[in-house]
């Protein structure tokens, strides 16, 4: 099912109009990819799409900032504080997608992240990855530091330079 959101409602018509007469004309269907017509819902007059909207708006955009892009401190929307979110919710959160297996048993469907950057998998929107059992090359007792340093990107193999003083 297609379901567009976003549209203004006077697009709409014609753009359901013509969908539709390409798909049921009588010479054929033009558009055999497409089962129906697309849905145009807007949000203002459907719950479900409110809904929607508040989860993608609240949590799973600010979750997938964290989650893929805690390294780049240039961009405002890169924060520590979603942090929590993805804690708290990351679990309910897959267990609210709809999931299946293809014909040759490869899982489809749920939230999908195509991460070109730095290739990290759709399951780091739910929590953090669990770390291969290896050495860590910690001493016993000695603490973990988890200070995130803003360093220029690129800067090279030398030394990187603080962006605050």
């Amino acid at each position: 099912m297609m379901v567009l959101d976003s549209r203004t409602k006077v697009k709409n018509a014609p753009n359901v109009h013509c969908v539709t007469t390409r798909k049921y004309r009588t010479g054929g269907d033009s558009l055999r990819g497409v089962i129906e017509s697309p849905v145009f819902g807007h949000s203002d007059t459907h719950t479900l799409l409110q809904l929607a909207d508040l989860i993608v708006s609240s949590l799973l955009f600010p979750i997938a900032c964290h989650a893929y892009l805690s390294d780049v401190t240039w961009n405002v929307h890169c924060d520590d504080a979603y942090q929590p979110l993805r804690e708290q919710f990351g679990r309910r959160l897959k267990k609210l997608q709809f999931r299946y297996q293809d014909p040759v048993g490869k899982w489809r469907g749920g939230i999908v992240v195509s991460d070109r950057r730095t290739q990290q998998p759709s399951s780091l929107m739910f929590g953090p990855l669990k770390a291969p059992a290896t050495a860590s090359g910690l001493v016993p007792g000695q603490p973990r530091t988890t200070e995130r340093r803003n360093v220029l990107p690129g800067a090279g193999t030398g030394e990187s330079l603080p962006l605050t003083p």
